[in-house]
């Protein structure tokens, strides 16, 4: 791993394996020695090398050194994946746990989901005329001249209900596609939020029987939305699958491995430590050509449409326009001097063509091109819906495809025919399988795979439908996204890594996934996004990705921060306050967001009290839960650090010290969510009143500790720890001014206040 060094060494480094970790530091850097050996002691890393004669600047100063160093390292590494697994830890900031499951004695019931919530996103969708894509979705709405401008939807929140753990899901109903709509999936989403919030016991679940995707996630999600006072057949799919989403990242964080492996050595049936965490690498993603494309706006670029990435494999949208056109743009594509090698092509019919219209097609391209005819890997879904008498089935769709293929040759893959089963039979496996072996089992048949949107059908079905497939029919899976933004896309490249590294799918063809669509995002809900983990062959990051999602919250995602006013309004949850002659508070929440605004009256200047306050490092002696507050630049950037029944927290925080009046606001950049001001007002000469407004967002492991969320943390913070922060400021400033005059009995009396008080303080915390 090459990274940055911390800028302490209490910092952790996101996702190194230890066993494949070098430090590197001159022997002259007495900091960066120091840190190493840190380090090294603790296991952090593999190696540590001091270079003899050398300081800070190590490539400038030894590059041969450093050189032979990494070389002797990358050749003679030699891999313990026991090691590699289970010593990876997630960022500090995090609060992740270690792996919390013995699989030898876990119960069965051990683990609830607790606090969920929900937010809105909206990202713009672009093409070439960054006016829309068109033509998305199944039926009608795959006409060109539907246009699809932005894509929205929710990005779902879950935690553990021990805090421990958190993970975030995407339900995003996609029109055309999803049967409900953005509104119906809120009003469940919210059905769902309040009955967690207000439940007195909670669901439990196994967590290495929802990872192995056996059937057991969907028990567990049903067990919920009914609690809810949802119907389980009328749960949309798109809430479906984003609960999977965010409950299978919790599981996996308490089963102590990033998602793929979790995935893979419980639906597989394997142990972890036989899983090499060199599984998942590079996954295969093809790019996206939508409806309404023509070689003119294009340029006859592949690289030009998705962001100058050259896919070794390119859909078109077909069908719904003139069968001429689609050829010419796939023979244009073909031949584009922008194209890098010998790029394989596929077709997306949706189901356009009657029985002649897709016989057209496939013999004029094997006329015209048979260079371009023999690229084609498949064409999902040639032909309309074969009913009869109004009723549908696979049977009869399966049979005219394979007549499809063997009059012109050109394989099929199925798509839009399994989301039908599936609805049909109410997306239960065993009657879908039951089906699918009926039409597979034992025959040989033309289809050469199975599209599948975990969006649409849900992860664990998915997955489910494409182990029976590559095991029992001898077909691959391709994993295809709905337009979803990058957390939707992250989870179906899980899966489809997963699924590519079966152990059914080692003598099988493996096709490029459907999850170029990140391509056409205006923004995403991933930060840094999606495609930042895309290479320029169209290849993706499946490792970083997973680090990326470890334990990934809503908090990281969202900009918000509560808002606070002097004086709450009307249309704010004031919840509780506090009056007393010396002492003022107020304190108002939703849900994790608490916002306080406190008062204190202090014996002395405004002067005094500001200059005082503002010398941050100093904060701990007046707030005995603040391990450190230290200074990394001189802008104002800090670093927190607080211990909270002993839970670690850190975060840093931009600051700007106030003139008019004197005091200092605070917003944190990272880590924990807090902003606020405090203001010192002068009442006289020699006295000043000290005004604090606050605004924080809970951590989920807080909201654990403190079982009376909302009123037992803001009583807590309201009456205990900045009531007596406070007061403890006031008496350590009147001290430290006692002891500068000479007032030394007095100056000890107030210390032992002081320390009285901070001993308290502890107690309270524990």
């Amino acid at each position: 791993y090459g990274c940055s060094p911390p800028l302490t060494s209490q910092d952790d480094w996101k996702g190194v394996v230890p066993s494949k970790t070098i430090f590197v530091a001159g022997i002259l850097d007495e900091k960066y020695t120091s840190i190493g050996r840190k380090w090294e002691s603790i296991g952090g890393i593999s190696k540590f090398v001091q270079v003899p004669n050398a300081g800070h600047a190590l490539i400038v100063e030894e590059p041969t050194t450093i050189s032979t160093i990494i070389n002797g390292f990358v050749k003679d590494e030699i891999v313990d994946e026991s090691r590699a697994i289970s010593d990876i830890s997630p960022p500090v900031e995090k609060l992740l746990p270690p792996p919390a499951l013995d699989s030898t004695t876990i119960d069965a019931k051990a683990y609830a989901v607790g606090l969920m919530e929900f937010e809105a996103f909206s990202i713009t969708i672009g093409s070439s005329d960054g006016n829309g894509v068109q033509g998305i979705g199944w039926g009608s709405s795959a006409r060109a001249e539907n246009k699809l401008q932005r894509r929205e939807g929710f990005i779902v929140s879950i935690a553990s209900s021990n805090g421990k753990a958190v993970g975030v899901g995407e339900v995003s109903p996609l029109k055309g596609l999803h049967k409900e709509t953005l509104e119906d999936a809120e009003s469940q989403l919210r059905l769902i939020k309040d009955y967690l919030a207000s439940a007195a016991e909670l669901p439990k679940f196994n967590a290495e029987e929802v990872l192995s995707l056996n059937g057991s996630l969907s028990i567990f999600i049903t067990e919920i939305v009914t609690m809810a006072g949802i119907d389980p057949i009328l749960v949309a799919t798109s809430v479906k699958s984003g609960l999977e989403m965010a409950i299978l990242s919790v599981a996996s964080q308490l089963y102590g491995s990033f998602l793929p492996q979790s995935l893979a050595a419980n639906h597989w049936q394997k142990d972890l430590l036989s899983i090499p965490s060199s599984s998942f690498g590079l996954l295969p993603i093809n790019g996206l050509i939508t409806r309404g494309e023509t070689l003119e706006t294009i340029s006859g670029s592949v690289g030009r449409v998705s962001k100058n990435i050259n896919f070794g494999s390119v859909k078109v949208k077909i069908g719904h326009d003139d069968v001429d056109v689609d050829i010419r743009t796939l023979r244009g594509l073909r031949q584009s001097p922008s194209s890098v090698g010998q790029i394989k092509l596929r077709g997306d019919a949706n189901r356009a063509w009657n029985r002649p219209l897709a016989d057209t097609f496939a013999a004029e391209l094997k006329r015209l091109d048979s260079s371009v005819f023999e690229s084609i890997e498949f064409i999902e879904e040639p032909l309309m819906k074969q009913s009869l008498d109004g009723e549908w089935s696979i049977e009869r769709q399966v049979a005219a495809l394979d007549d499809f293929t063997r009059r012109g040759g050109m394989p099929y893959a199925l798509d839009e025919s399994l989301a039908d089963l599936a609805e049909i039979h109410a997306y239960n496996f065993d009657r879908i399988a039951h089906d699918l072996r009926a039409v597979f089992g034992g025959q040989e048949r033309a289809c050469t795979a199975f599209v599948l949107k975990p969006a649409l059908l849900g992860l664990e079905l998915s997955m489910q439908i494409a182990s029976l497939a590559q095991k029992e029919f001898k077909i691959n899976a391709v994993f295809s996204s709905s337009f979803d933004s990058g957390i939707g896309l992250a989870f179906t490249a899980i899966l489809a890594s997963v699924v590519d590294n079966s152990p059914f799918s080692t003598r099988m063809t493996k096709y490029s996934h459907g999850l170029g669509t990140f391509s056409m995002l205006g923004g995403d809900t991933l930060s840094p996004p999606f495609e930042t983990y895309v290479n320029q062959e169209g290849m993706l990051n499946v490792p970083s990705l997973s680090r990326a999602l470890y334990g990934l919250s809503l908090d990281e995602i969202s900009d918000r921060l509560p808002t606070y006013n002097a004086v709450p309004s009307a249309n704010e949850p004031a919840v509780t306050s506090t009056e007393s002659e010396s002492y003022l508070a107020t304190t108002s929440s939703e849900g994790r967001d608490i916002t306080v605004s406190v008062s204190l009256p202090l014996p002395f200047s405004d002067s005094i009290a500001s200059s005082r306050f503002t010398d941050l490092p100093q904060m701990s002696r007046w707030s005995p839960w603040l391990n450190s507050v230290t200074y990394l630049d001189e802008a104002g950037l800090t670093e927190w650090n607080l211990n909270i029944r002993g839970v670690k927290f850190s975060w840093k925080a931009k600051s700007e010290v106030l003139n008019e009046p004197k005091g200092i606001k605070w917003e944190s950049v990272s880590g924990l969510k807090n902003r606020g001001v405090v203001e010192f007002e002068p009442t006289s000469d020699n006295n000043c009143i000290m005004k604090l407004k606050m605004s924080i967002i809970m951590p989920y492991i807080l909201v654990s500790l403190f079982q009376g969320m909302p009123s037992v943390v803001q009583e807590f913070l309201q009456n205990k720890l900045l009531k007596w922060s406070l007061e403890m400021f006031r008496d350590v400033v009147k001290a430290d001014l006692a002891l500068e005059r000479g007032d030394n009995e007095l100056g000890d009396a107030l210390f032992g206040a002081v320390e009285g008080r901070a001993n308290a303080l502890e107690e309270a915390l524990k």
